[in-house]
């Protein structure tokens, strides 16, 4: 596994709570419990402040957070921030 694919995961499971096992184990990051529209900033807001970048708008699309690698594909095309957010 790759640092970025690592660090989505852990994300992910820091969100939940829940173990990373679980987070990589799922078929779907939709099929975790508690993996809503809140998880979903919760998790994009974390990755992005990690990486002092923010991924832009027209990206951000429900299969953009099917998996992992969809996730880690997602943040790619982030932007560096500019200025303190």
């Amino acid at each position: 596994m790759n640092d970025l694919h690592d660090d989505v995961a852990r994300t992910v499971a820091d969100v939940l709570n829940v173990d990373v096992a679980e987070v990589t184990a799922a078929p779907s990051l939709f099929d975790l419990a508690g993996f809503d529209s809140l998880a979903i900033v919760a998790v994009l807001d974390r990755l992005e402040r990690g990486r002092a970048a923010e991924v832009p708008a027209e990206l951000i699309l429900p299969e953009a957070f099917a998996s992992i690698d969809a996730l880690g594909e997602l943040l790619t095309h982030a932007v560096p921030m500019e200025g303190p957010r």
